[in-house]
């Protein structure tokens, strides 16, 4: 029998979704606590068979006529041998996107199709006669769910089986597991359903019954379901917070007897229904909503599922009804929806039904959000140590609070160093704590370095709260250095000190000195012994005025401590050298008359001598000459100066004198001595600069000669 309107195929699929979903709905039923009544016979004198639910148009136990088979398309080959298809072996498959929905390509022609050696045999062919002109295609979803593969529009005996994998041509074959097979389900044509799990594999062989040649044109078709597409499939809701991936329930449907809901906009009922479940806890509240979905929705909260006990029976025949505890169409974000605080109870399951608006809609993709609140809701502090406050390592006494008001909790203390994976459980407890000690945790083994300490706290509901903190574990000083002075410098006046004195848990650092034969060291600036701030890579202390500090060895310390007690000492042997060089030229005298070559003689001394030279200038010259140079001590005859050839002039004699000694954080100094004599004939000299020569210049020479 048809339904005016209705081809034969659309007959036939129309009869194998009702039974999938009489199967599923039956499986549902029994999974929600509800059972089917015994038969027809237990509510023959309450029931009309004949009344308003009959539907006469639904064979009870008839066999259905097998569809017609369609033509193949204009175009295609009819079955009479061909080109095997690119997707004639399991290892060349047609790849199925993953994230599909509706699977449905191009018709085929499988008649030059062949089997290959190894393929593994399906197992539910009719008389289990062999198979032949066989293809492939492979399926890897990205969600779980049910899919429903069928070739309803073939126009061949086709059988559908589904593997793991493909066969290994190895000796004897290696074969892949068989899931699902069919053959025969609407005529010749199959169907199979199937539950998938995201990232599996699997691969989908269609072949000819029986091993004669055959093929003909394949009408291939694939659809996924949520897998939360019926009430009695309803996803669980795993925790408090529940923010699962967004899917798309385009090919989702309505059930025979779903509960239907009151609140949709201008009642024009719903369709593409998915469902979740959630057990309460405890006494609490529940809000979800669908903002960030990809269409209209409605929202709806149920006490159970509705239940078709069969056909020509009432829905929830013999069983309560759902109960609807909430309904929102259009509160949440534009045309989605939104409930806020429906109260549950503790054990209870509530059901709750996400629809798209108008029993003509698509669907779309749904974006689900849920969220528990029941009892008092837990509280995490860590109040001690401050927030990545340095602890010293030992035992570490960690302060705060691990409460749920006064209600039963269980908690748990624990750190991690920062950059590694892992938690190590500092204390745990079931008791509430207010404000008191955690635990104590014990950094002494620990390496130096940030940590995090966290705190978990749970309610009786199970609702969680988590507080997160950091400390710094110090186990040493971390940064002293001294750049200068070195060991063995010499240094004068005010020396330069330079370096760093730095650490995570600063708390000061001394600069001090002795004599290097020992003794008590003494603070280089006594108006400062202790240094509050850090230092990194810059002056210490302000340098070392060690011109009160007579010439020697002496050690200069320093040294850093952080807050824990950690030292870090750095100590350098040094010179201290405040005597200047010597540097004297005792002949000739200043104003002498030299002529031909004469001795120089003087003194170049000191005690860090790094070198002295004796130098003229005057006449021609336009600079020092040398005229003698050492780098050793003198004291007598410097150099020979021959003044042959030189113009008769003025000229000065200069002995340079330099020591190794660093004074005032400058280059090494030196000291020098001048001389003025006249060389060669005498002559009347302008010595006053008046422009006369006459007995004034004399007196000028005189003062000269006589004087300093």
């Amino acid at each position: 029998m048809f339904t005016r309107g209705m081809s034969r195929n659309e007959f036939g699929r129309t009869i194998w979704r009702v039974g999938l979903t009489l199967m599923c709905l039956s499986m549902a039923s029994l999974a929600h606590g509800q059972a089917p009544p015994s038969g027809p016979e237990d509510v023959a004198s309450t029931f009309d068979p004949d009344g308003p639910y009959d539907n006469d148009a639904w064979p009870k136990h008839a066999v259905v006529d097998q569809p017609a088979q369609d033509p193949p398309p204009e175009g295609l080959d009819p079955p009479e041998g061909g080109t095997p298809p690119a997707n004639d072996n399991c290892g060349s498959a047609t790849v199925i996107p993953g994230d599909v929905v509706v699977y449905n390509p191009a018709v085929i022609n499988t008649t030059g199709a062949t089997n290959s050696i190894c393929e593994p045999n399906e197992s539910c062919e009719a008389g289990d006669v062999g198979t032949s002109n066989s293809v492939w295609y492979s399926y890897t979803p990205t969600m779980s769910g049910l899919v429903e593969i069928h070739t309803l529009g073939s126009n061949y005996n086709t059988v559908l089986s589904v593997f793991d994998g493909c066969s290994l041509f190895v000796i004897p074959c290696s074969l892949p597991t068989e899931l699902a097979c069919q053959d025969d389900d609407f005529g010749p044509q199959s169907v199979v359903t199937l539950n998938v799990i995201a990232g599996e594999n699997y691969r989908i062989k269609v072949s000819d019954y029986n091993t004669s040649d055959g093929g003909g044109s394949l009408n291939f078709n694939l659809t996924w379901f949520p897998p939360n597409d019926q009430c009695g499939n309803a996803a669980i809701i795993p925790s408090v917070i529940y923010d699962p991936p967004t899917y798309s329930t385009t090919s989702a449907g309505t059930e025979q007897c779903e509960a239907q809901e009151s609140c949709e906009v201008n009642n024009s009922g719903v369709s593409h229904t998915v469902w979740y479940s959630y057990t309460a806890p405890c006494d609490g509240t529940i809000s979800l909503n669908t903002n960030g979905s990809s269409y209209d929705t409605v929202l709806s909260v149920w006490d159970r599922c509705g239940y078709w006990p069969g056909v020509d029976y009432p829905c929830n025949y013999g069983q309560p009804a759902p109960v609807q505890l909430s309904c929102d169409d259009d509160s949440g974000t534009g045309l989605q929806s939104q409930i806020i605080d429906v109260p549950v109870s503790e054990g209870e399951e509530y059901l709750i039904k996400v629809a798209a608006y108008g029993t003509g809609a698509a669907g779309g993709t749904v974006n689900f959000n849920f969220m528990f609140e029941g009892a008092n809701p837990p509280t995490a502090i860590i109040s001690s140590p401050a927030p990545f406050a340095c602890v010293c390592g030992g035992s570490v006494n960690v302060f705060g609070t691990a409460a749920a008001g006064f209600d039963p909790v269980s908690w748990t203390l624990d750190y991690q160093q920062v950059g590694t994976s892992g938690w190590t459980t500092i204390n745990s407890g079931t008791t509430l704590v207010l404000g008191l000690s955690l635990g104590t945790w014990n950094t002494t083994l620990l390496p130096q370095g940030n940590y995090f300490l966290r705190l978990t706290v749970q309610n009786s509901c199970g609702l969680v709260s988590t507080a997160v903190s950091g400390a710094f574990v110090d186990q040493a000083f971390d940064n002293l250095d001294v750049r200068a002075p070195q060991n063995g410098a010499i240094v004068a006046g005010t020396a330069c000190l330079d370096g760093s004195a730095w650490d995570q848990c600063f708390s000061n650092y001394t600069v001090t000195y002795r004599p290097a034969g020992g003794g008590a060291f003494m603070p280089i600036n006594a108006a400062m012994p202790v240094y509050s701030t850090p230092v990194l890579n810059d002056p210490l202390a302000s340098g070392w005025n060690t011109s009160g500090v007579a010439d020697g060895d002496y050690e200069l310390r320093v040294q850093g401590t952080d807050i824990c007690g950690h030292v870090a000492t750095v100590t350098r042997t040094i010179e201290i050298d405040n005597t200047p060089p010597v540097a004297i030229i005792d002949s000739p005298l200043p104003c002498a008359h030299v002529e031909g070559s004469l001795q120089i003689i003087g003194t170049a001394y000191d005690a860090n001598l790094s070198g002295w030279v004796l130098q003229y200038t005057g006449g021609d010259s336009a600079g020092w000459t040398t005229i003698a140079s050492g780098s050793s001590p003198v004291d007598g005859v410097l150099g020979t100066w021959n003044t042959a050839g030189l113009p008769a002039c003025a000229y000065t004699l200069r002995l340079l004198v330099g020591t190794t000694a660093v004074a005032n954080c400058d280059d090494p100094s030196s000291i020098e001595y001048l001389v003025s004599v006249d060389v060669g004939e005498l002559c009347p000299v302008d010595l006053n600069g008046d422009g006369a020569e006459d007995l004034l210049d004399y007196a000028e020479f005189q003062n000269c000669f006589t004087g300093p």
